[in-house]
């Protein structure tokens, strides 16, 4: 008895070719009595095991972040935006008690220190209206609108100095421009220049002397090339065969056949041949094929694409925890899923508690009885900006 396929979709199935009658299974070559797994075999198993883990470590971590997200988006968006508000609020109030209270040369320092902190961590979470730009222009040395400019010329400063050290390129970033059409042109811009660069540093590597060892890695690599173009080749009128739609007079079948032969096609005229042979494997995989027999030639081309597959997968895997959506929660991420939850509900019993904190020293500051408590939450607040525990959406285990 020859070793065989084990009825099975593929675990890494995009899923038109993961029909019902080969879903959820793995895709492996079986051992038979008496007759071990060649090196190969073993190796095509244990690399299509690898790529199960990671497509299932995907959709767990996606699926975790995801709830998580929720979680976070049903209140804490709406506590930072009110907190901000109250911020804000505070801080012109906080700058009132100067038209009333006598402070002393300390005293006025710190509470002018205060006030512009309270409108930086408010700025962090909503945009300020012209009145709320103007007060804060009032006490500080410089206004908003620089502040804002000197920041983004920090970034195309940081920008130029990174494209430089890669690519060797002087880019000045402050040609850039604000609106999406004059970024992507200024993009394009970039990307043609970058292109460019490279193939000026390619006609001069190849008007050097080329040493024995370079000739031989070119004529190498052109060997391989024409190989691959030939099992490109191969591969394609292999599987336009087998997915010929006019062969098949099974109405839902055809139009399977006609998508795969679709993916097949675009696969080919893209030169992708880990797309065509995991095209084919998969459709070895629906039809119930008997890879066990396959020549060894061919399983080490099944195994490049798995190995291109495992690569591509892990690349995605770690790419999930750095998506921009899911910025909110990084501090929460890497805790299992309840517990991250619970954090969460933590965080929104800090800020409601800091909202109240805050609306009751706004009060404070309309009673000019109260400078004591005042400057006692002037020295404390700075005290605690000193240690990056006055945000509660950084340092939210704080107990105001």
């Amino acid at each position: 008895m020859p070793q065989h396929y084990d009825k099975t979709c593929s675990p890494f199935d995009d899923s038109e070719l993961g029909t019902e009658r080969s879903r959820n299974k793995d895709l492996k070559i079986a051992a038979v009595q008496n007759k071990k797994l060649t090196k190969n075999q073993q190796t095509f198993n244990r690399l299509s095991k690898r790529i199960e883990q990671l497509q299932n470590a995907i959709h767990r971590d996606s699926a975790k972040l995801e709830a998580v997200l929720k979680a976070y988006n049903a209140d804490i968006p709406a506590l930072q935006r009110s907190i901000a508000a109250n911020r804000l609020s505070l801080a012109k109030s906080l700058g009132e008690t100067t038209k009333r209270i006598k402070y002393g040369k300390r005293q006025a320092a710190d509470v002018r220190n205060v006030i512009l902190i309270l409108c930086d961590e408010a700025f962090s979470q909503i945009e300020p209206d012209v009145e709320t730009e103007q007060f804060y222009n009032a006490w500080s040395r410089s206004n908003y609108q620089q502040e804002v400019q000197s920041q983004k010329d920090a970034m195309k400063r940081m920008f130029s100095e990174e494209v430089k050290g890669a690519f060797g390129l002087d880019i000045d970033f402050g040609e850039m421009g604000g609106t999406p059409e004059e970024m992507a042109r200024f993009a394009s811009r970039i990307q043609s220049e970058i292109m460019n660069n490279g193939k000026q540093q390619e006609r001069r590597c190849s008007g050097r002397k080329k040493s024995k060892k370079q000739i031989e890695q070119e004529e190498l690599r052109k060997r391989k090339e024409i190989q691959q173009t030939k099992s490109m080749r191969s591969l394609y009128l292999s599987l336009a065969k087998a997915l010929h739609p006019d062969t098949e007079m099974d109405g839902a079948e055809k139009m399977r056949k006609e998508e795969l032969m679709k993916k097949v096609t675009v696969a080919y005229a893209g030169k992708d041949i880990a797309a065509l042979l995991k095209l084919e494997m998969e459709w070895v995989a629906s039809e119930s094929h008997d890879l066990g027999t396959l020549p060894d030639e061919k399983l080490k081309l099944y195994i490049a694409s798995l190995k291109e597959q495992v690569a591509a997968l892990e690349v995605e895997h770690a790419s999930v925890f750095y998506n921009p959506r899911f910025m909110p929660i990084n501090d929460f991420w890497h805790l299992p899923e309840q517990q991250a939850v619970h954090e969460i509900w933590d965080l929104k019993q800090a800020c409601t508690r800091l909202h109240g904190y805050l609306i009751n020293m706004t009060d404070v500051c309309s009673d000019t009885s109260r400078k004591k408590d005042i400057v006692d939450f002037v020295k404390e607040y700075i005290a605690m900006a000193d240690f990056d525990l006055s945000d509660p959406l950084g340092g939210y285990l704080v107990d105001f």
